[in-house]
């Protein structure tokens, strides 16, 4: 794979998913760090009627950015490591995508950590902002971190991100993996099998990986959105899911899951077969091209 196609592919695949889930992710926010919702319909009727429908995209221009950058280093490191891990990357061994998918999470959350940051804090603005929601932009956004914390504000919750990462990616590869086996059973290439098989086992591995690894998911936000309101109340990750366990108990810190899961099956399900459609169609350009020449 190459540098150029792995930042084309990841850029289709990133904005494919990013369109689809993104207004799903601001009511999922919403539902984290503003406890006036009272569901997951509530929030996306209010959000809707009090900022209109293009609320439920704001945050979205960050990752947008970003997503090319980060599905590049995503999916090229677990392709290059699970290649050094197992000869037969045609039909892996579920563990080593498991690895895998582990050590390519901690590089996604290295990049994603202030893109997450700068996202949560947009998503939930009309909240806590003296400014015009609508006016408010991402240099906003990261002037004012800089203007309260210096450069290493930028790094809130970066560390609970590579965490939410290794741990959601490594369960995504090994979920996704361990599907498309069983659909191919002995004699099956992953060429042969019907596209609706991809979308369920992509749409199934990110339901998987979210539905287990939501409360650090929580966590992550309530850190990042944490001194946006006023002074910072959590001295750490490790502070804030203890404070919450505390107060809202273990089914509080699931609250928003359901936005999370709706979104998870279609921005997963689209997002895997876009990358590697994106992938074949770029290979078979150049060796078209190089046939040619």
């Amino acid at each position: 794979m190459s540098l150029v196609d792995g930042f084309i592919a990841g850029s289709v695949a990133g904005a494919a998913g990013l369109i689809v889930g993104h207004p799903f992710d601001t009511v999922k926010v919403r539902l984290q760090t503003c406890p006036s919702y009272q569901g997951v319909s509530h929030c996306f009727r209010r959000i809707v009627a009090e900022e209109g429908v293009r609320a439920l995209f704001r945050g979205m221009a960050a990752p947008l950015a970003s997503v090319s950058v980060m599905n590049a280093i995503f999916f090229g490191l677990y392709d290059n490591v699970l290649q050094n891990l197992d000869p037969n990357k045609d039909k892996p061994k579920i563990s080593s995508a498991y690895i895998a998918g582990t050590l390519s999470g901690i590089a996604a959350g290295l990049v994603s950590g202030p893109v997450e940051l700068i996202k949560c804090r947009l998503q939930v603005a009309s909240k806590v902002s003296i400014i015009p929601t609508a006016k408010l932009t991402n240099r906003d956004i990261i002037r004012t971190i800089i203007e309260q914390d210096g450069l290493r504000g930028l790094t809130r919750g970066i560390e609970v991100t590579i965490y939410r990462e290794l741990i959601s990616c490594g369960l995504y590869f090994a979920t996704y993996e361990a599907i498309i086996q069983f659909f191919r059973g002995e004699d099956k290439t992953l060429g042969e099998l019907n596209p609706l098989h991809l979308l369920a086992a992509g749409g199934t591995a990110g339901m998987v990986s979210w539905g287990v690894n939501y409360p650090v998911d929580v966590v992550k936000s309530r850190i990042q959105i944490d001194g946006f309101r006023g002074p910072a109340i959590y001295t750490s990750s490790a502070s804030c899911f203890r404070q919450l366990r505390s107060e809202v108990g273990w089914r509080g810190l699931y609250r928003g899951v359901t936005a999370t899961l709706v979104r998870a099956f279609p921005t997963n399900a689209v997002m895997l077969p876009a990358y590697s459609i994106t992938m074949t169609l770029l290979e078979g350009f150049r060796n078209h091209h190089l046939t040619y020449q």
